[in-house]
């Protein structure tokens, strides 16, 4: 059950962010006054289909009423077999289809071949657009609907063991009052300058004790850490942990704990985190266990054992009882705020390929591919219909940068086709395009294969 949620999640995310790339294609393809012979949400052999000459139809199209709705001007929406990529056929444009039948013939007046390179562009990089734009809307509808959350201290509650915020030298009670000389105004903003330009090394200033010193942290780990997904392992001062199930044959229900409780010590030792209270409970299997916690505003405490598999019989979440300020925004300035984290991913994807290129990102860890893709599809879900919404902006931003890129097969490559061309006020020849374009395809397949057995290896 758990893998065909992943695997419909997956379908769903990625089916909403190539429709809507493959969309803005075609609509540009139409203003243009170009024809759009096919539009394609998948790869692969045709499953399921409606044009105006066959209506609705199943599998592949006969040859010949495929061939009547492309006289006819008419584009057959199909849904192919591979849920992975999408294309919009273009009539007179050399593609990934390979198909060269309309050089034999004059160009006509809806032709890919017969618009200027305004036109061609624009087409091109319409995808492209679109993608840009789907991620501020995304991030604008978010932002309008749920506001934003700012958790105002900067002072570390929990540093969990065996993490890369233990490793660096990180301790309870620590305030970061700078990173790299950037002081941060909330725990989001501390977090965000931690992870700003993976590679490059930091330096942290914290606050312990009254006084004021620095800690250094090494581009590479926090890339490998970050790449990896481990997490930092800092906790906020002002987190505590609610208790959202129990079962009642187990040692927290026999005791009377409830849903909705909140654990606040075991054994003395303030809980600030989830990762903290499963430490301590499973650090004391089978020995009996002081735990404190509040039910509304009334105070309990009990005495607890943990089963020898260091287990209570609770389920548990983080929540945040500290200072907060709630922001709220009307559309405008939703729209800015949607705009500003739609440049910051950006510029935070930007950056991290650029580390990647450098060599100081480890190039394993940090790409993913549709298996990694569909396991953080599924993470986002679980948490939230918001989360899963600001993963789909992301992942729409990153599909912008990695389609703008100038290589063959991709849209960049197609537009740089064009400057050339506009540049040398002539054509490149057939035979030069169709070996660049497979090339390319060669290359970009080799790739995806690469990213999957990576996905299987990690």
């Amino acid at each position: 059950m758990e893998l065909l949620s992943t695997i419909l999640i997956f379908i769903v995310v990625l089916g909403v962010l190539v429709t809507v790339h493959e969309l803005g294609h075609f609509l540009a393809a139409r203003l243009t006054g170009m024809r759009a012979e096919t539009f394609a949400v998948g790869m692969g052999n045709r499953v399921l289909g409606f044009n105006k000459i066959t209506g609705f139809t199943f599998g592949s199209l006969p040859e010949e009423d495929e061939q009547r709705a492309v006289d006819a001007g008419f584009t057959d929406y199909r849904i192919a077999m591979l849920p992975i990529g999408g294309y919009v056929k273009i009539s007179g444009m050399i593609d990934e289809s390979m198909d060269t039948e309309f050089l034999e013939s004059e160009p006509k007046s809806y032709e890919f071949r017969s618009k200027n390179a305004a036109q061609k562009i624009f087409v091109m990089a319409a995808g492209v657009i679109m993608n840009i734009l789907l991620a501020i809307g995304i991030f604008t509808g978010i932002a309008m609907f749920e506001g934003k959350t700012v958790v105002e201290t900067t002072t570390i509650a929990h540093v969990e063991k065996n993490t890369l915020g233990e490793a660096v030298g990180f301790k309870a009670g620590d305030k970061i009052i700078a990173v790299n000389g950037e002081k941060p105004d909330s725990w989001f903003s501390a977090m965000a300058l931690l992870t700003k330009e993976l590679g490059d090394d930091r330096i942290v200033t914290i606050e312990r004790n009254s006084s004021q010193f620095p800690l250094r942290i090494s581009g590479k780990t926090l890339a490998d850490a970050i790449s990896a997904q481990q997490p930092i392992g800092l906790s906020p001062l002002g987190t505590s942990v609610m208790i959202s199930g129990v079962e009642t044959l187990k040692p927290a229900g026999k005791l009377g704990l409830l849903s909705g409780d909140t654990v606040t010590s075991l054994n003395g030792v303030a809980i600030a985190s989830t990762a903290q209270f499963v430490e301590q409970i499973k650090g004391n299997k089978g020995k009996e266990m002081t735990i404190e916690w509040k039910r509304g505003t009334a105070r309990m405490s009990g005495l607890i054992t943990p089963d020898v598999d260091g287990r209570i019989g609770v389920q548990i979440g983080g929540v945040y009882n500290g200072a907060l300020q709630k922001e709220r925004y009307g559309f405008f300035e939703s729209f800015r705020v949607g705009t500003q984290e739609m440049v910051g991913t950006l510029q935070m994807y930007i950056g991290a390929m650029t580390q990647l290129f450098k060599g100081k990102v480890p190039f394993k860890q940090s790409v993913g591919g549709p298996i990694q893709i569909a396991k953080m599809s599924k993470q986002s879900a679980d948490l939230g219909l918001t989360s899963l919404l600001r993963f789909m902006g992301i992942l729409s931003v990153i599909l912008a940068v990695m389609n703008i890129l100038p290589f063959p097969a991709l849209d960049g490559g197609h537009i740089l086709f064009i400057l050339i061309e506009t540049i040398i006020r002539r054509e490149i020849p057939v035979k030069i395009k169709m070996g660049v374009q497979q090339a390319g395809i060669v290359l970009l397949l080799g790739f995806m294969a690469f990213v999957f057995y990576n996905d299987l290896t990690r």
